[in-house]
């Protein structure tokens, strides 16, 4: 008996130290977003780590973002770690806005990563009836 209890008393040692491990990630995720003012969930929280996208250039990107139109993290964790710029997308976003235009993220991250003028590429589709052309 007492030997049941000792193996049931490891495997829950070993499973709350797998759990803090698991939940450390996350919440060192969670505490660094919100210390830039960056509201996440667990889920989005797990992506930031999973993508290594914890810096601050980066969370304050999202943030600006989101304060426009909300973008799903995983598309711009994508675009961040291909080298785009998070600046130039919220930039877009606005410029969408002003025309009274659903933002086409496709087209601004595509853009973006092209290196492409964004401001003058939106100008560019909205006198081509709203075409994109790279």
């Amino acid at each position: 008996m007492n030997q049941i209890a000792l193996v049931g008393v490891l495997i829950l040692i070993f499973g709350l130290i797998y759990l803090m491990f698991y939940f450390t990630r996350i919440l060192i995720s969670l505490i660094q977003a919100n210390r830039y003012g960056l509201r996440v969930n667990l889920k989005q929280a797990k992506v930031l780590w999973r993508d290594s996208c914890l810096k601050k250039e980066f969370l304050l990107g999202v943030k600006e973002i989101w304060d426009v139109y909300p973008i799903p993290i995983e598309n711009l964790t994508m675009h961040y770690l291909a080298g785009g710029n998070l600046n130039n997308i919220k930039n877009g976003l606005v410029e969408f806005s002003l025309r009274n235009r659903e933002p086409n993220v496709w087209f601004l991250t595509t853009f973006d990563l092209a290196k492409r003028n964004l401001p003058d590429e939106i100008d560019k589709a909205e006198k081509n009836d709203w075409k994109f052309e790279l």
